[in-house]
């Protein structure tokens, strides 16, 4: 598989210092929303012992990871990846301004195409009915009210 790639342990650690970056968000919001006591937590409790707990277990494994520093190498990025990233972020663009029904249905099409290995005229098929099966269930039958954008119903 060819892509962009870097060591392991480097992957491992970078996550790692992720995970308790984000632990020290969560802890650092949650400091203001009252806490409780343990046996009677308030609403601020839940979140800040998650973001303790990510904050340990992020450390930990960043320090794993830099103890192991193995030699093999992890592909970050490759044509499937790059394909499904740049289709989030169209569609998370496009999902107000454009309609949930026409979003989904390119996203798919390019998706089940790309990822899947469909046909292209299979891929526009399939990602039209889904998209069409997912409006009829979320929109009118659940009553969400899914943006219609440029749907004209």
């Amino acid at each position: 598989m060819s892509g962009l790639s870097l060591p392991r342990w480097v992957g491992d650690a970078a996550v790692g210092l992720a995970l308790a970056l984000g632990g020290v968000t969560l802890a650092v919001l949650a400091w203001p929303i009252p806490r409780g006591s343990v046996g009677n937590p308030g609403p601020g409790f839940m979140p800040f012992v998650l973001g303790l707990a990510l904050v340990l277990l992020g450390l930990a494994c960043a320090v794993r990871a830099l103890r192991e520093h193995d030699g093999a190498a992890v592909v970050l990025v490759n044509r499937k990846t790059a394909v499904c990233l740049a289709m989030l972020l169209a569609a998370a663009l496009a999902f107000i301004p454009v309609g949930f029904v026409p979003t989904v249905a390119v996203m798919l099409g390019v998706l089940f195409a790309v990822l899947g290995g469909q046909p292209w005229w299979r891929a526009v098929l399939f990602g039209c009915g889904a998209s069409l099966a997912l409006d009829v269930v979320f929109d009118r039958l659940l009553g969400l009210g899914l943006p219609a954008g440029v749907w004209p119903f």
